[in-house]
């Protein structure tokens, strides 16, 4: 928060829970975690292992930028985010440098 302010920029803390077990790709509803309550989730894809998310149509999908998305919905609930949806953005190109 400190270094932000020195850049000014905004800094806004954002409660993430539940964004890297949710599917953006499957429009899963994402819930708050509440202590003390439990949380019945039912969540379509699965993470099958680090870096790696399957969405329910069998779509491979890098966690990270699912669980990114995802958190990107819980800040702005009212957003539309069919261009970036649209434009594939699900795995990162991986580069070998030599």
């Amino acid at each position: 928060e400190q270094l932000s302010n020195d850049y000014r920029i905004v800094f806004t803390l954002q409660e993430e829970s539940y964004t890297s077990q949710a599917s953006f790709y499957d429009e899963d509803e994402i819930p708050v975690f509440e202590k003390g309550t439990e949380t019945k989730t039912g969540f379509q894809g699965r993470r099958v292992h680090r870096g790696l998310y399957i969405t329910k149509t069998g779509m491979s999908v890098n966690a990270d930028v699912n669980a990114a998305f995802n958190i990107m919905k819980k800040s702005k609930p009212n957003t539309s985010f069919e261009k970036i949806w649209s434009r594939g953005a699900s795995t990162p190109l991986r580069l070998r440098v030599v």
